[in-house]
């Protein structure tokens, strides 16, 4: 049975990512991606809460066997309950990446923003669900302290590149991490890995 994967991309981006290609080139025949477009205008918190909205339809007509979030997205991912989500380089923070993400937002905003950032109650089951994969030369931000704090050190990994993930740091970091997702969830068949096919996908390189 295929392994279903729904893919959350970065602000500025589109669905088809370079990591979603690289997923694409690198797994075999078994496994389904989802990878839809999400708006890239982040200058009000309602916008941000749409997209989060869109997110959760998506997982639960999509019913993934696991949620991978990239940057921005990651954050978009942190508010995917009951579903192992792995989070790429995510921007767990973004109010104190403003003046990159949405520099005409308004003070009332801002704080509705910071609010949103701590709004989930972080407990045992969610630490569970939460994967982390880090860039060790993220030339962009880095909250890989933060995620070691929040979920557990021991679900923080970390790869040698920047803030894109290339097709060698996903074959040799992204999935065996998938395959511990795997493990430990006993949702997925022994053969599920031995080959990947990706469906579904949409459009563009990965920024932020």
């Amino acid at each position: 049975m295929p392994i279903r994967i729904l893919y959350i991309h970065g602000f500025g981006n589109t669905g088809n990512s370079q990591t979603v290609q690289g997923l694409q080139k690198i797994l075999g025949n078994d496994a389904i991606i989802l990878a839809p477009q999400f708006s890239n205008d982040l200058s009000t918190v309602a916008q941000i809460e749409q997209n989060i909205a869109e997110a959760k339809k998506y997982m639960h007509e999509f019913r993934p066997n696991v949620v991978i979030g990239s940057s921005f997205g990651g954050f978009i991912a942190t508010f995917l309950n009951g579903y192992p989500r792995i989070l790429i380089n995510p921007c767990l923070l973004p109010s104190h990446r403003l003046n990159s993400l949405s520099p005409n937002m308004s003070k009332e905003d801002k704080e509705r923003l910071k609010a949103l950032e701590t709004s989930q109650d972080i407990d045992v089951e969610m630490r569970f669900e939460m994967y982390g994969l880090f860039g060790a030369y993220d030339e962009l931000f880095s909250y890989l302290n933060i995620f070691k704090k929040q979920y557990g050190e021991s679900k923080a990994y970390t790869m040698p590149c920047g803030h894109r993930i290339d097709e060698e740091n996903i074959k040799n970091h992204l999935l065996p991490i998938i395959r511990e997702v795997k493990k430990n969830t006993e949702s997925l068949s022994d053969d599920s890995f031995s080959s990947f096919g990706v469906f579904g996908l949409y459009g563009g390189p990965d920024a932020l």
